[in-house]
């Protein structure tokens, strides 16, 4: 039976110095979670066990998909369906349209060369959704926020002709004019 004079009171592991060691110890780590530590070579350690509560401090708060329009000669620009080009994966996130967009939408040396292969391949029958024949192609993505926390989301379907709102839309690429006209030319 306890003591009226001393209750009984519960004691952590080791002696008082420890105890107060681990709680300092606890104080630095929920700093180091809350301010992380600079990147330099002798807090790596540190900083790889306190970058856990930040997974994706920049993680994107937008979806993106790439989307294709030619110029069928002596028309305006028409959204086709770049399936025929890219038949891996062609519905969803992983084709490889929306990997080329995303990876190389700033280099105009690999957008000349998309536009060369869509429009040799559509010249020689490929059935894109475009009659005749085009002078070019435009790149272009669709910017689409993600909803608010809590709001229902919906399953990604790609509709690659469907109509984008002007303010998600960003455009990347497209054929320079003389080059459209001297695919055109002969029309």
């Amino acid at each position: 039976m306890p003591s009226l004079e001393q209750p009984a009171v519960a004691v952590g592991p080791g002696p008082r110095w420890f105890r107060l060691g681990l709680a300092g110890l606890a104080a630095v780590y929920y700093a180091a979670l809350t301010h992380h530590p600079p990147d330099v070579s002798w807090l790596r350690p540190a900083v790889f066990f306190t970058e856990a509560t930040s997974l994706f401090p920049r993680a994107s708060s937008f979806a993106l998909e790439y989307r294709l329009e030619v110029w069928p000669c002596g028309r305006r620009w028409e959204p086709i369906d770049p399936s025929p080009y890219f038949p891996i994966e062609p519905d969803d996130k992983e084709s490889r349209l929306q990997r080329l967009g995303y990876f190389y939408e700033r280099n105009h040396t690999v957008m000349r060369a998309l536009d060369a292969y869509v429009s040799a391949r559509h010249a020689a029958g490929v059935d894109d959704g475009a009659p005749g024949r085009i002078g070019g192609i435009r790149l272009f993505k669709v910017v689409r926020p993600f909803p608010e926390a809590g709001e229902p989301v919906e399953r990604y379907h790609f509709h690659p002709t469907g109509p984008v709102p002007p303010e998600q839309r960003r455009d990347i690429y497209y054929a320079p004019g003389p080059e459209r006209k001297r695919r055109c030319q002969g029309s």
